[in-house]
C-alpha cells in the first residue's frame, strides 16, 4: 500500500513515539469499555460502583484523552513534514527538468496533485491514526467478548466475514471511479485556466464562448456524476454496516436467550460489547473511502514524481558550473539544427534543419509570417527544446549533455507567452532606485513601483507587462538577449524606443540580440535579417541588402 510505504519514510523515532501514544490511547479506550460494562453489571445487581471503579474510570479516561491528543498532533506534524518534503522534491525536479517534460505533464494535472491531493492526504492521515486506535479497541473488545460468550464471538466473526465479502465486491469499482475523478479534476483546472487566460478572446467571439462553456459543462457534468457515484459507494458501505449490525444484534437478542445455553443472563453485557465492536468497524468502514481516495491520490503524486525523476535534469549548481565555459564566447553556431514536437510522426510540426552562425555584438532579426516557426526556432536556439538532429556549438565546440544547461545561462528572454514574476528572483540585492528609474523610462511610474523586493502591481495591459519583463531582462545583464515579438503590443513611442534606442544600446554593450519581428520598417536596425517559412530558413540578408520601404 503506497500510503503506508509513504508514512514509513518519516523519521523512525517520531513514528515510534506516535505509535506508542496511539497504542496507549487505544488500550485506554478499550479499558474504558471494560470498566463501563463491568460497572454496568455491578449496578444491575443493585450495587453502586466503588472508589476503585471510579479511580479506574478516571485514570483510563485521562490517559486516553492525553495520549490521543498528543498522538493526533504528532501524526499531523509527521504527515505535514512528509508532504512538505514531497512537494519540495516535485517542484525541485520540475524546475530542473526539461521544458518539454514539464509541458507534457500538464498544468491542470500538476496543480491538482501538488496542491489539492497533498491537502487531502494531510486531512486523511490523522484518520489512519484513529483507525489504528479503533483496531486496538476492537482487539480488546473481541477478547472481552470471547470471555463473555464464545458463541457471540463466533457470530461476530461470521458477520464481519460476510461484510468483508460485500466490501470487496464494491471497492474495486470505487478505485476506478476515483482515478477518473482525479483525471477529470485536472481537465477541469485546465478548462478554468482557459476561461481566465482567454477572457479577451471569449468576449470577442460568442460562438467560441458558447463552445468553451459547453465543453466546461460537459466536464463538470461528468465530474458530478463520478462524485455522485463515489457517494453512492459510501452510502452502500454504511448501509452494509447497519445491515450486518442489526442482523447480528437481532440474533443475539432473540435467539441467544432461548437457544444458546448460558447466554440468557449476560445478554445485557454482550449487546453493549457487540455495539462497541461494530461501532469501531463502522467508523473505520465509513472512513475507508477517504483512505482509498488518499491512496489513489498518493499513487498519482508518486507517478508524477517518478516521471520527473526518470527525466533528464540538471541542477542549478551544475548549470552555473557548465556556464563558465561559455562566459567569454564570440560565436554561436547552429548546424543542421532540427526539432520536432513528435519525432515518431513525420507529419508533426518541425523546424529545421537550421544553419546559422551569430556573433557577440550582433543584432539578428527573425522574420516571416505567423506559423513560419520563428518562436519554436528561438526555443531550439536557446536550448529550451532539444535538438532531434544537428547541434549547437559555441566557438566551434559542440554543446552536448549537461553543457546545454550551462549554455542556457547565456540568455535572457521575453517570449510571446512570457510569465511575469512579481519579484526579481535571483536579483534580491538589486537597488530599488535603479529599478524604479527603469520603470519611469518605460512610462510606468504612475502605475507601478518597486519596493520591498517586489512590483506592487501586475494587473496591466499586455504591452505594459512586456515593458516590466524587459526591465527584468535588462537587470539580468546576460550576454545574449532574445525578444519574441516584443513590440507587437507597444504604441508608436515604445516601438520606436525599442528599435532605435534600446537594441542599439545593447549592441553597443557587446550583447548579442536575436529578435522575432513583423516590423519591416525597422529591419535596417539589424545586422542581418533571417526570413523563415515552414520552419526553415528561406533567406538571410545583411544590412546592405535590405531595402527600406
Amino acid at each position: 500500500m503506497a500510503l503506508l510505504d509513504f508514512i514509513r519514510g518519516a523519521d523512525r523515532r517520531q513514528l515510534r513515539i506516535m505509535l506508542l501514544l496511539t497504542l496507549v490511547a487505544g488500550l485506554a479506550n478499550a479499558a474504558l469499555i471494560v470498566i463501563i460494562t463491568t460497572v454496568a453489571g455491578i449496578v444491575a445487581l443493585g450495587n453502586p460502583p466503588g472508589v476503585v471503579a471510579w479511580a479506574a474510570f478516571l485514570c483510563a479516561f485521562g490517559l486516553y484523552y492525553g495520549a490521543n491528543q498528543f498522538a493526533l498532533v504528532r501524526s499531523m506534524a509527521i504527515i505535514e513534514e512528509l508532504l512538505d518534503a514531497k512537494r519540495l522534491a516535485i517542484v525541485d525536479r520540475l524546475r530542473k527538468t526539461e521544458l518539454l517534460v514539464a509541458d507534457r505533464l500538464g498544468r491542470g494535472r500538476l496543480y491538482n496533485l501538488v496542491a489539492k491531493e497533498t491537502n487531502h492526504l494531510s486531512i486523511t492521515f490523522p484518520l489512519i491514526i484513529d483507525a489504528f486506535q479503533q483496531t486496538i479497541l476492537l482487539a480488546v473488545a473481541l477478547a472481552f467478548l470471547l470471555y463473555l460468550s464464545p458463541a457471540a464471538f463466533v457470530l461476530f466473526l461470521a458477520t464481519v466475514l460476510a461484510g468483508v465479502i460485500g466490501y470487496k465486491a464494491s471497492n474495486n469499482r470505487f478505485v476506478e471511479i476515483l482515478q477518473l475523478v482525479e483525471r477529470m479534476q485536472a481537465e477541469m483546472l485546465d478548462a478554468i485556466v482557459d476561461v481566465i487566460h482567454g477572457s479577451k478572446e471569449l468576449r470577442l467571439n460568442t460562438s467560441r464562448t458558447e463552445s468553451v462553456a459547453k465543453a466546461y459543462r460537459r466536464r463538470s457534468n461528468i465530474l458530478e456524476r463520478l462524485l455522485v457515484r463515489s457517494v453512492e459507494h459510501w452510502v452502500a458501505l454504511t448501509l452494509l454496516v447497519y445491515l450486518v449490525t442489526f442482523l447480528m444484534l437481532g440474533v443475539v437478542a432473540f435467539a441467544f436467550p432461548a437457544y444458546v445455553t448460558g447466554n440468557s443472563v449476560i445478554v445485557f453485557q454482550i449487546v453493549p460489547v457487540l455495539l462497541f465492536c461494530m461501532g469501531t468497524l463502522s467508523k473505520t468502514v465509513a472512513q475507508s473511502p477517504m483512505f482509498v481516495r488518499a491512496e489513489v491520490g498518493l499513487q498519482a503524486i508518486l507517478a508524477i514524481d517518478r516521471e520527473l525523476s526518470a527525466a533528464p535534469s540538471v541542477s542549478p549548481e551544475e548549470a552555473r558550473e557548465e556556464a563558465m565555459a561559455f562566459h567569454d564566447f564570440s560565436q554561436i553556431g547552429f548546424s543542421a539544427l532540427r526539432f520536432s514536437y513528435d519525432v515518431a510522426d513525420p507529419e508533426a510540426y518541425a523546424i529545421g534543419p537550421l544553419d546559422l552562425t551569430v556573433s557577440r555584438g550582433e543584432v539578428i532579426f527573425l522574420v516571416g509570417g505567423n506559423g513560419s516557426g520563428k518562436s519554436t526556432a528561438l526555443r531550439a536556439m536557446t536550448g529550451l527544446y532539444p535538438a532531434q538532429s544537428g547541434w549547437i556549438e559555441v566557438d566551434g565546440k559542440a554543446v552536448v549533455g549537461k553543457a546545454i544547461a550551462g549554455y542556457r545561462e547565456l540568455f535572457s528572454a521575453v517570449f510571446v507567452d512570457f510569465h511575469l514574476f512579481d519579484r526579481l528572483y535571483g536579483l534580491e540585492n538589486i537597488d530599488p532606485a535603479r529599478v524604479n528609474r527603469l520603470i519611469a523610462v518605460m512610462g510606468l511610474a504612475d502605475k507601478v513601483t518597486f519596493a520591498d523586493g517586489r512590483f506592487n502591481q501586475l494587473h496591466l495591459s499586455t504591452g505594459q507587462r512586456k515593458r516590466l519583463a524587459l526591465i527584468a531582462a535588462v537587470l539580468e545583464d546576460r550576454p545574449v538577449y532574445v525578444f519574441d515579438e516584443w513590440s507587437a503590443e507597444q504604441d508608436v513611442h515604445f516601438r520606436e524606443y525599442f528599435y532605435n534606442d534600446f537594441i542599439p544600446e545593447l549592441k553597443a554593450q557587446g550583447k548579442l540580440v536575436i529578435a522575432t519581428t513583423h516590423d519591416e520598417k525597422y529591419w535596417p536596425v539589424a545586422d542581418r535579417v533571417v526570413r523563415m517559412d515552414l520552419g526553415r530558413i528561406e533567406w538571410i540578408r545583411d544590412r546592405s541588402q535590405l531595402v527600406t520601404p
